[in-house]
């Protein structure tokens, strides 16, 4: 019985002889064996123990068995083994504690080999159960964390490229919008990103990237921030005014180009230009972020450092 070292099993029953038959019985094959005499007596030690295994008297003096069953389960583990002990043995004694849930009936008096085989089998199973359920959690953990990293950026943090073909569409179409509202797709872009390699270093680029997409979060919390890749972010603002979402945009060029960055001793500043297009559900994602593209290369062209509207070039 070394797979139950560890193990506890409670036995409630009035009888102490009962109890010290069981305890003797228990007390060299493995589990920690506690006992109690009443229901207020189980109710506290299972709450103290979270035994793995109960022994329950159906008749006890302040309680009946089948009702503090019901508590038992309650207050201690999910998966709790709980057998009837009875000197009742009708069918319908039974069937009524198998059909509440108990794992077995033993019948008084019982035999000592009787009572050690099926308390023996009984934490057997359960080691096996709660194996299976620490697995399961361990596998969901595992399964979690892959998703994390199957859409999230390893230098930033933020959502990676494969996000937008897999969940950005209905995030968008979960906000609804008002009568003034809409979802704004900004394409971000770095100014001179490459000067910024070439004078301090990739490792000083990867800590703009990263200190810039930190204000980027900061400033859109309620909305998606995407790394597009190289020095280019998507920002999708979701549910908001064309005023709020220009001011946004605004709010986070000004920190980004006032925010110093420091890199072994050394002091640098970048600046963004973004692009900003209304999402309109017949566009389609792939084409909204195009017009985002455009108006960042027009803000590009005239001179970086900017906010620009894709709607504003065509009127």
């Amino acid at each position: 019985m070394e797979a139950n070292d560890n193990r506890i099993v409670l036995v409630v029953d009035d009888s102490m002889l009962i109890c010290k038959q069981i305890i003797s019985a228990l007390k060299d094959r493995g589990p920690l064996v506690y006992e109690a005499h009443n229901g207020d007596e189980a109710l506290e030690m299972v709450r103290q123990y979270q035994p793995d295994l109960i022994l329950l008297d159906v008749v006890l003096p302040d309680t009946d068995g089948y009702e503090l069953f019901n508590k038992l389960k309650a207050a201690g583990q999910e998966n709790t083994v709980i057998i009837f002990l009875t000197s009742k043995d009708t069918d319908e004694d039974v069937m009524r504690g198998f059909s509440m849930g108990a794992g077995d009936y033993i019948k008084k008096p019982f035999g000592k080999a009787e009572l050690q085989s099926r308390v023996a089998a009984h934490l057997k199973a359960k080691e096996m159960k709660d194996e299976l359920k620490r697995q399961n959690k361990e596998l969901r953990s595992d399964m979690e964390k892959l998703n994390y990293m199957a859409f999230r950026d390893g230098l930033t943090g933020l959502y990676n490229r494969r996000y937008v073909v897999g969940d950005l569409l209905e995030d968008i179409r979960g906000f609804q919008q008002g009568e003034q509202t809409c979802n704004v797709m900004i394409l971000a872009d770095i100014d001179d990103f490459k000067k910024v390699n070439d004078t301090y270093g990739h490792e000083a680029g990867d800590r703009a990237l990263v200190c810039i997409a930190h204000i980027l979060e900061g400033h859109c919390r309620k909305h998606k921030v995407v790394r597009w890749g190289g020095e280019e972010f998507l920002i999708v603002l979701l549910n908001v005014t064309r005023t709020e979402a220009f001011e946004i945009s605004e709010q986070i060029r000004r920190e980004v180009q006032n925010f110093p960055i420091f890199y072994n001793g050394i002091e640098f500043r970048c600046t963004l230009t973004l692009g900003l297009h209304a999402y309109q559900d017949q566009e389609g994602i792939e084409e909204s972020i195009d017009r985002a593209d455009k108006a960042l290369y027009r803000g590009k062209r005239s001179g970086k450092n900017r906010s620009v509207w894709y709607e504003n070039m065509m009127g």
